[in-house]
Parts: C-alpha cells; structure tokens; sequence
C-alpha cells in the first residue's frame, strides 16, 4: 500500500475555530481600515497556517520526494484578492489556501490542495484545475498508451477511500482522433483533473487537522505523480511563487 503513517514529533496546532471567527469577520467588514486594525490577528493566524502548511509538506515528503524541501511561505497564497479584472472590489479573500507543488503556488501544475473558508469548510484534494490544452494533449496520449498506469492508479485501495474517482469537467464527445470504444473514456474527455473531499472545520480537534490532511495528501499522491508525469514538464505559462488565482478556486467541488 502507497500510504504511509508520519509520525510528527511536534504536535502542530491549528486553532480553526478562531480563524473561522476571523474570516467571517473579514467577510462582513472586507476593507482595508478594519483589516489594518485587526492585522495583528490575522498575522498570528497566518504564522498558525505557516507552520501547519509545513508539517503538511513534510509529510506529503515522506511519499513524494519531489515537494521535501519547499518553503511553506511559497505555497500559501496572499490574502489579498487581484480586483483589476473583477465586478467585486473587495481587497481580501474570505479562505487561507495552500497549493503543494514542486513549484509552489501558482503555477498551472499537478498540485496538492486545501482550503479554509468563512463557512468552517476544509476542502482538500488536488489535480489541475485548468489544464492547457498541451497538457491535456499530453495526458490524452499518456492515457492510451499507458492505460495500465490509470488502472492501477483507480484500483489503490487508499486513493480509492480518500477521494473515489477522478472528476472535473467533461467534453460531450470523445477527443478529436481518440476511438470511441478506447479504454477510460470517461478520464479521455475529462477537461479538468480533480479530486477533493470536504469537512467542517469545526468539528476537528485543533491537533488533529495537520494528521487528517497529511493521511489524505498521501492517499492523493499517487493520483498527483500519475498526473505529473501525464501532462509533461512545466510550461510557460504561470511561475513558480506567482500570486496569481488559486488553481483551485473555491466553488469546484
């Protein structure tokens, strides 16, 4: 079996309910004043999720080498939302997220994902959620000829209790030049890769989030270095420790 227990000598805590209390508070006074006046908060609950984001990627390390030595400051996206192109105007996110790849955040890259948000609901999972279309290309192509790799990947028992299936949005038909009757059609047309699995916050004991998303981001591993060597090297487009939108926005799941 893929999965493999870590132990953390140092219990890593994470007081969700307070950053719960925070968030909602944002939410319902989203501006820079009250921001300012409450940062001390916010910068105590930002170095909680630093250090919980650490324990996470040492433990995702333990299975997926490639991720061991990053910087937890280089997976974790800035509060501040990017308004130039959007209706809403409000200056903040209303969730603390993190993407694990071995580029950090940021980038259009298999990564491993999760999410607190204003609601209390911890989302975690991982994959693509906008896969370019040389990426898909990419893992088309893999899929047919290496249809065993999807076979053995689907029937892991630990992936399988974690997350199921993969998802993520379809094409009505099959890709152009892919035979109808070719094996894992259902994956051939997905356009997205994404698997995840929510939780209400709240009803976590604060030192047991950090081992609930480790045991679940080992679980996702195989499904993320399935992907990794499905799409091919990273591209050109995004780049390591940009701060551009989340590759796996809020409202997939």
């Amino acid at each position: 079996m893929f999965l493999h227990l870590l132990w953390i000598e140092k219990v890593v805590e994470m007081d969700a309910a307070r950053l719960v209390s925070f968030l909602q508070e944002l939410a319902d006074n989203n501006n820079k004043t009250w921001f300012d006046a409450h940062r001390p908060r916010y910068q105590a609950l930002r170095q909680e999720f630093t250090e919980l984001v650490g324990a996470v990627i040492a433990g995702i390390g333990a299975v997926d080498a490639a991720v061991q030595e990053l910087d937890p400051a280089k997976c974790i996206f800035r509060i501040n939302r990017d308004v130039r192109f959007s209706r809403d105007k409000s200056p903040y996110k209303t969730q603390f997220s993190a993407a694990i790849s071995p580029q950090g955040r940021g980038v259009n890259m298999p990564s491993y994902y999760f999410q607190i948000d204003v609601q209390g609901e911890l989302l975690i999972g991982g994959g693509m959620y906008a896969p370019a279309p040389e990426q898909l290309a990419n893992a088309r192509r893999f899929i047919l000829a290496h249809p065993e790799r999807l076979d053995q990947l689907l029937a892991d028992p630990a992936f399988h209790a974690a997350h199921g299936a993969i998802e993520g949005d379809l094409l009505k038909r099959p890709p152009a030049g892919i035979p109808a009757d070719a094996p894992h059609m259902e994956t051939l047309r997905r356009k997205q890769y994404l698997v995840g699995r929510s939780y209400v916050v709240q009803e976590l004991a604060d030192d047991a989030l950090a081992t609930l998303l480790i045991e679940r981001f080992q679980a996702t591993a195989p499904f993320i270095l399935w992907l990794r060597e499905a799409v091919g090297a990273p591209g050109s487009s995004g780049s390591p420790g940009s701060n551009g939108p989340d590759p796996l926005p809020v409202d997939i799941f």
